[in-house]
């Protein structure tokens, strides 16, 4: 086993394992809105993120529909994510239902009781919940809404009136057979109206869904592949073995992945390097942060592991380009100043070294790591290794 595979090990040991979660309770919060739209009461939830931070930095806030059911789901799968810093922090908010059938679907159904009440849903959504929340915490602007079933109606719906009120439309398991397939009319409606919308749009259901939920999609499928400008990134999928429900888990993990891709960029910087250098590094970051902005998050293990690899094969200089890309991504982890002492020792820059091993053991220490995910021990020994080299004659 080479030595930087065996580093890798120890470094990731317990590292993700478990998401440290342990204090959602404490992030989460209720609160009621008095709906002018609706004329009810509506009931709120919300959770910060692990690391959050009100006075230093602003939030995408994800909206989840069917609160009571699905609330906890996307919020623990976030929360998971974002604490191994897969994904942005992200605020999640969900609203608990008073009448789906009535807030969900666009028009009338004569096979559904109280449908056709989604315009008024939609006005709660954007003028009260919304605004609701975005004036409580600490939000960036930047919004995804979650719906499955009749909520992936309303998240579909919402992007067909609003098409600009979020940045991702997830919809799962959609029932775009609902209401005379209003779903289709408002579609060609958008793309007919309007040539240059943009966005982002994940539909999946399940291979198993049943009756029409499958052959609707694809349907409404067909009129997103003939009419959706170039500028619409969009996909639709049928989820191998899965049914209605099951679709649910590994459709929004679909789609998460898919809104912030971060899949094989390391080979992509990785050839970057090879032909260009830093330059080409730096290009690289710099081209993806313009192109997906917030939705940009470079995965700190694949590229710290790179990192090291361009130090030991005489890339010196595209490694310390791609170090200081992370430390700039990633300023408080412990695990990337790691790899900064790692790739500054490999090119015999040892104060530096030393000054990132020391910073490493001190995020490590703030942060509780030690020892379920970093090893005091082990930093330690790098700290000592180097000072001994620094103290050399």
């Amino acid at each position: 086993m080479s030595r930087l595979v065996l580093f890798v090990l120890v470094l990731m040991a317990g590292s993700t394992a478990i998401a440290d979660t342990y204090d959602s309770s404490q992030r989460t919060h209720t609160f009621a809105i008095e709906s002018d739209a609706l004329n009810e009461t509506r009931q709120v939830i919300v959770r910060t993120p692990p690391k959050y931070n009100a006075d230093e930095k602003r939030y995408p806030v994800v909206y989840v529909l069917d609160g009571e059911w699905n609330f906890e789901f996307v919020a623990s799968y976030l929360d998971y994510m974002a604490d191994n810093e897969v994904y942005p922090q992200m605020i999640v908010t969900g609203v608990t239902n008073v009448n789906r059938n009535r807030d969900y679907v666009p028009r009338a159904d004569a096979n559904f009781s109280d449908t056709g009440g989604a315009d008024d849903f939609l006005a709660f959504v954007k003028n009260e919940w919304i605004k609701d929340v975005e004036g409580r915490y600490p939000a960036s602007g930047d919004r995804i809404i979650v719906g499955h079933s009749f909520g992936g109606v309303f998240a579909l719906h919402a992007f067909f009136k609003e098409p600009s009120l979020f940045a991702a439309n997830i919809a799962l398991g959609a029932s775009a057979w609902i209401g005379d397939g209003v779903l289709y009319e408002e579609a060609d409606a958008l793309f007919e109206g309007q040539k240059n919308v943009d966005g982002f749009v994940y539909m999946a259901v399940g291979e198993g869904d049943g009756g029409p939920t499958v052959p609707s999609s694809k349907q409404l499928a067909e009129i997103f592949k003939d009419k959706a400008p170039a500028s619409l990134e969009w996909t639709f999928s049928i989820t191998p073995q899965t049914d209605h429900f099951k679709n649910v888990p590994s459709g929004l993990h679909d789609a998460f992945m898919a809104f912030f891709p971060a899949w094989d960029f390391h080979h992509d910087v990785q050839r970057e390097a090879e032909r260009n250098g830093a330059e080409g590094v730096n290009d690289w970051f710099d081209r993806k942060r313009l192109a997906l902005g917030f939705r940009f998050q470079p995965a700190w293990f694949d590229m710290g592991v790179l990192a090291m690899q361009l130090a030991r094969d005489g890339r010196g200089e595209a490694a310390l380009a791609l170090i200081d890309q992370l430390l700039a991504f990633y300023p408080q982890s412990a695990y990337v100043a790691d790899f900064s002492r790692a790739v500054n020792e490999t090119l015999g820059r040892y104060e530096i070294a030393e000054g990132e091993a020391e910073r490493a053991i001190a995020l490590t220490r703030a942060q509780d790591l030690h020892p379920n995910a970093i090893h005091l021990e082990r930093l330690e020994r790098a700290l000592d290794r180097l000072q001994g080299l620094t103290d050399a004659p």
